[in-house]
């Protein structure tokens, strides 16, 4: 019995210590470094927006529908007050503001990122996360001084070895982006 017993516990020990290291290699920290570009476009395609005489004609990025390109596509109703997944910072849209936000800021050569994104490291203030086996959930609160500012839920999983970002979610505004099949972004 005492065998036995002590079997059990030793198993269970090993199982445990093996769930919690599968738990703990995902945090708010690997979280907070994978979102920005999950939630991005491509700079280039942010740009032939900004330069095209028809910037409507553009259905989409060739990341798809991504964060950023729901936000892009967002405009506020009457209700904006009562929102609080994504608030602009004055009541009207201020495209040159929301770009500049949107590019982020330029490195020390003074070269932008290679994604555009609704969420730059920068903007980051707050970021949870849970995880139960190779599923991850929590929440990224960001701020774009002088543009904008939200609170967005995600889902990251796990495939293999790496980590990413599936799901982004604004519940109030009721829109989700997710990964689609092909690897671009879709909306739900």
């Amino acid at each position: 019995m005492f065998r036995f017993s002590s079997l059990v516990l030793l198993v269970t020990v090993f199982a445990t210590a093996a769930f919690s290291r599968a738990d703990a290699d995902f945090t708010a920290e690997k979280a907070k470094a994978l979102i920005p570009q999950a939630a991005g476009m491509l700079s280039k395609e942010l740009q032939d927006i900004a330069q095209s005489p028809n910037p409507s004609a553009i259905t989409k990025p060739s990341t798809g529908y991504s964060l950023t390109w729901a936000i892009l596509n967002y405009a506020p109703g009457e209700d904006a007050k009562k929102i609080t997944s994504f608030q602009f910072q004055d009541e009207q849209v201020n495209p040159s503001k929301l770009a500049f936000a949107i590019s982020g800021p330029k490195d020390k050569d003074g070269k932008y990122r290679n994604y555009a994104s609704v969420i730059q490291p920068e903007y980051i203030t707050d970021c949870t996360c849970k995880v139960n086996g190779n599923t991850a959930t929590g929440t990224v609160t960001f701020k774009a001084p002088k543009a904008y500012e939200g609170k967005v839920e995600y889902t990251a999983r796990k495939k293999g070895e790496t980590w990413r970002i599936e799901e982004f979610r604004l519940p109030d505004l009721k829109i989700t982006v997710a990964i689609g099949d092909d690897g671009t972004w879709v909306k739900k």
